[in-house]
């Protein structure tokens, strides 16, 4: 976590409040410079070919490959989180990204011939060409500090846009290295430190071509509504309550280790981590033993700050307090650092905050549920739509649960994996956001697709002036010789509107 003073962010060790670094902070007012420079910046960027971004791409993975033990020890001494997770949570997709785009974004991105099946259009040629957007202003969060930033600066400058980047106040160090890797190997990338109001100056600068925000709904909804009123789009990847379902012929143990993990890594500051467990009976009493067992063994890493922490123990207590049992945990652990146990509830009602709200740390709340329509009611009844997974021995069952599930990503026998798959979209629905990032839909939602026509000029345009009821006769029997289901039904129209056809045959002489 990071304290704010005298013009820097100062860095502190949530696990033993030591210190760690400090950056200076960026003056609001200066955020405009920033984004005039990147707009200039992106200009040749943008002009670049395809091959050059690639190198690019190439050219900071190997860096990266080289900087990871670096990167890794920045990560754990900022955020508090197992050497293992740096690794395997920030590196991995950071890594991936670079890999991906390099191999695929040269191939999506590059100008699609554009085929005219109307007779009518025949003698036209056109060409889809995905432009950059121009300066995409990312603003990032403190649970995956290296990962969220540079995966999503990856895909805007694939594409050929600048980007000003703005980190996580309480995850500073981690945002300069993102942008320190693109910047040193010469893309158009900016960063600006500093907390809400920083993040305010960039979404309201002039020049700015989207904005990408991953954070609270609370914040994506001010975001989204100052981005609007200059109609500038935004891409929202907010927050998560994602539903574990667990069916009755499921691997126990792998429904039990995976709930563990889906609930726990990052102490449980995921935004598509299991918040939700709905178990058919017949596994309900054992699942919950084994959880409960292995829970209270886990060694969790700390809570990014007192403030998260306190949020957590409100809605642990405000459960607790209703009626809700706690099996383990739920209470913060003694000792220095932004510690709190890892938290199994059961008997939760409704009525409960935590039941709704977004927990963001190491609590898991589980329900007994009778059966497949239950199991899918009971996931669905949430504001959010990020994730969700189904367990069980039965891939096509699992298929038809995944179907009725709201979510933007639905795992099966496994959780929350493919945000490290670069071609595996990201992203949500409801209070989780809109548009994507990863994958070609990502890759796309960061360009501005063109379409160029050419055409020879030398054959007359018949839906131009003048116009005259042989004119709309014409083009009457046009459209159903044009579209007509079938190639008999179309030859009985040509024959029927033959002189109508005649007419726009006219049309086209002239």
């Amino acid at each position: 976590m990071a304290v704010a003073a005298s013009g820097e962010l100062h860095v502190v060790n949530p696990a033993t409040l030591e210190p760690v670094g400090s950056v200076a902070t960026t003056d609001p007012t200066a955020v405009q410079e920033l984004v005039t420079e990147a707009k200039l910046a992106q200009e040749p960027w943008g002009d670049s070919s395809l091959a050059d971004r690639r190198a690019l791409l190439v050219e900071v993975a190997d860096v990266l490959l080289d900087r990871a033990d670096g990167i890794a020890d920045t990560v754990v001494a900022e955020t508090g989180k197992p050497r293992v997770e740096a690794f395997t949570t920030e590196l991995f997709p950071a890594v991936d990204a670079l890999v991906w785009l390099a191999k695929n974004a040269p191939k999506l991105l590059a100008p699609e011939r554009v085929g005219y099946p109307q007779l009518h259009l025949k003698h036209k040629r056109a060409t889809l060409r995905y432009e950059p957007i121009g300066v995409v202003g990312v603003i990032s969060p403190w649970n995956f500090p290296f990962a969220i930033p540079f995966t999503q600066v990856a895909y805007a400058l694939a594409a050929g846009n600048a980007v000003v980047l703005k980190p996580s106040e309480l995850t500073p160090l981690s945002g300069a290295l993102v942008a320190e890797l693109f910047a040193s190997a010469g893309a158009p990338v900016r960063v600006a430190q500093g907390g809400g109001n920083v993040g305010e100056a960039l979404v309201r600068a002039r020049g700015l071509g989207k904005v990408v925000f991953t954070g609270s709904a609370e914040v994506g909804r001010l975001v989204a509504a100052s981005a609007g009123e200059r109609l500038v789009p935004v891409t929202l990847e907010l927050g998560g309550k994602d539903p574990m379902v667990v069916l009755d012929d499921a691997d126990l143990a792998r429904a039990v280790d995976g709930a563990l993990w889906a609930s726990f890594l990052n102490c449980g500051q995921v935004c598509s981590g299991v918040e939700r467990i709905y178990v058919q009976s017949a596994l309900y009493e054992p699942f919950v033993e084994e959880l409960t067992r292995k829970a209270r063994e886990l060694d969790l890493g700390p809570l990014i700050s007192e403030e998260q922490r306190d949020k957590v123990a409100a809605l642990v207590d405000d459960a607790i307090a209703q009626g809700a049992r706690a099996l383990t945990g739920g209470r913060a652990r003694p000792g220095a650092g932004w510690f709190y146990e890892p938290t199994v509830l059961t008997e939760v009602p409704r009525s409960a905050r935590i039941e709704h709200d977004e927990t963001f740390g190491p609590v898991v709340t589980v329900a007994r549920v009778a059966d497949d329509a239950a199991a899918v009611r009971a996931a669905n009844e949430t504001s959010f739509g990020l994730g969700a997974s189904v367990w069980t021995r039965d891939a096509e069952r699992a298929g038809r649960i995944a179907r009725r599930l709201r979510a933007g990503t639905v795992w099966h026998n496994d959780h929350a994996y493919s945000y490290a798959s670069s071609q595996a979209t990201w992203g949500g629905r409801g209070e989780s956001g809109f548009g994507r990032t990863h994958s070609r839909h990502g890759l796309y939602d960061l360009t501005s697709p063109k379409f160029v026509d050419r055409d020879s000029g030398r054959v007359p345009v018949p839906w131009w002036f003048p116009y005259d009821d042989a004119a709309a006769d014409a083009f009457r029997g046009a459209l159903r010789v044009l579209y007509s289901d079938g190639i008999a039904a179309r030859a009985r129209a040509a024959w029927s509107e033959r002189r109508a056809l005649l007419a726009l045959a006219k049309r086209y002489r002239r």
